[in-house]
């Protein structure tokens, strides 16, 4: 997540907990208590975060779709309309000796090279079974809801699918976020616009919504769940073709394992209930209720259209900050204004979520500074450094040598080197996390460290779950 996104949650929290919960309860325009999803204050922020995420992803979305046209288009269509490129297309992969550029060639040589076409998925085995899960899907569908969707609406909810979820992929790839909330939320409003209100019940409609939106965000989220797999399996050298396997294994697995988890679960806790609200379904359903015309609370769309405007032109800024730094990275300011996503997950959920991955996200900025001083430490002259001048220098327990500090045996008493190890790209690393060229990788430390504690805590719940479901009474 990162130390900006969860400061950027934190300011959401603010915002909406802080400011906007007790200003629509001392107004009146959230009456009921506080933790009530009906008239409370927490249903009521519910809609400003809904505009403020609405707002941001279509313009990020829109973008994505502008700037991919406007790089690629050309060259993309001068690709296609070749006719060796639908020659080859059809042909197993194994037998393809050469590549069709799409790319201009550049100078840059990638540090890896792709994997052997033996070891690719073929392009028949994608001709074959991409469609075969398309209309499986559409299948399953009609016979879970067929009462609910129609064959027609549940053909255009996995096409849908199907195009937005490249789009979460390649937003993905390019900022490690995977916009699924916004993906969902643009497949209700088209959903809203394909199955008006007026030729449905109001239940059926806002069901039908529920489920286009489902069916999209469960294909991006799949679909950049395995290409991050894909993506590691790329860095160590494994191949495509076994990874893809895999996945399709522990895909039928997991269709089977997570079902029964949620059953389970709904056992022996109350979901929604006081351990497990569930803010995410009621994003949903409330924005199912504003695309098909329901009425919101009072004031609320007043305030959410401010947040959207507000949040819209926010998200334009932070698109042009995208690549005004030095060599094309992001702008130094771009990180302390705040994304609408993140703002909105931290408005729409309690505040405990948000604070613990605020902290987080501070222990992360703390370490990052360490790493930065320490390397700074190693790369300034001895002569330079205060605690080498008034500490040890002062204290005779050596002399200082008239270089500028090169030999790193001739550490002061009491000031030990961190070990330094091999690592598999033959770099010597020191112990600290700082490698001799000067790269720090302090970071892997602390995803390792938060790898551990979000382990600890699956193992922990599910044993917790295993008890709870036994009747072991709690402690």
């Amino acid at each position: 997540m990162g130390p900006s996104t969860s400061l950027h949650m934190l300011a959401g929290a603010i915002l909406g907990w802080g400011i906007l919960s007790p200003l629509a309860k001392h107004r009146g325009w959230a009456p009921g208590p506080v933790d009530s999803w009906e008239d409370g204050s927490k249903a009521w922020i519910v809609w400003v975060s809904l505009a403020i995420m609405l707002a941001d992803s279509i313009i990020n979305l829109g973008w994505l779709i502008l700037r991919s046209f406007t790089t690629y288009g050309s060259l993309l269509l001068h690709t296609i309309t070749r006719k060796d490129f639908w020659v080859g297309g059809f042909r197993p992969s194994r037998g393809r000796n050469s590549y069709t550029a799409i790319l201009p060639p550049h100078d840059k040589v990638s540090d890896k090279e792709d994997a052997p076409p033996s070891e690719l998925v073929s392009t028949s085995t994608v001709l074959i079974l991409l469609p075969l899960t398309l209309v499986l899907n559409v299948i399953c569908m009609h016979i879970s809801f067929g009462n609910l969707i129609t064959p027609a609406l549940a053909i255009l909810a996995t096409l849908l699918a199907l195009l937005l979820s490249v789009m979460g992929v390649r937003a993905l790839g390019e900022t490690d976020l995977n916009p699924v909330s916004g993906i969902s939320k643009l497949t209700q409003l088209i959903f809203a616009i394909a199955t008006p209100a007026s030729s449905h019940t109001r239940r059926t409609a806002v069901v039908t919504n529920l489920l286009a939106g489902a069916v999209s965000e469960a294909g991006a989220l799949q679909a950049g769940d395995m290409m991050q797999d894909l993506k590691t399996g790329h860095l160590l050298g494994a191949s495509p073709k076994a990874q893809f396997y895999g996945q399709l294994i522990g895909s039928l697995f997991g269709a089977v394992a997570s079902a029964a988890v949620y059953k389970l679960y709904i056992t022996v806790y109350d979901v929604p209930g006081p351990m497990f609200q569930v803010p995410t379904a009621y994003v949903w359903i409330f924005t199912a209720r504003l695309v098909t015309g329901q009425g919101l609370p009072e004031m609320a769309w007043q305030t959410a259209t401010i947040a959207g405007v507000v949040f819209a032109v926010i998200t334009v800024v932070r698109i042009m900050g995208a690549k005004r730094g030095k060599d094309g990275a992001s702008a130094p300011w771009r990180p302390w204004i705040p994304g609408g996503i993140a703002v909105a997950v931290g408005m729409y959920n309690v505040p405990s979520f948000t604070l613990a991955r605020a902290i987080g996200g501070v222990i992360v900025l703390w370490w990052g500074w360490v790493e930065r001083r320490q390397q700074e430490q190693e790369e300034q002259p001895r002569s330079q450094l205060w605690w080498w001048r008034w500490g040890w220098w002062s204290s005779g327990n050596g002399a200082v040598d008239d270089d500028d500090g090169d030999d790193t045996n001739a550490l002061p008493s009491g000031v030990q080197r961190s070990f330094a190890v091999k690592s598999n790209d033959g770099k010597q690393r020191d112990g600290a996390g700082i490698d001799r060229d000067g790269d720090p990788d302090g970071g892997s430390t602390v995803v390792i460290l938060a790898s551990g504690l979000i382990l600890g805590e699956g193992v922990v719940s599910i044993i917790n779950l295993a008890l709870a479901s036994a009747g072991v009474p709690h402690l």
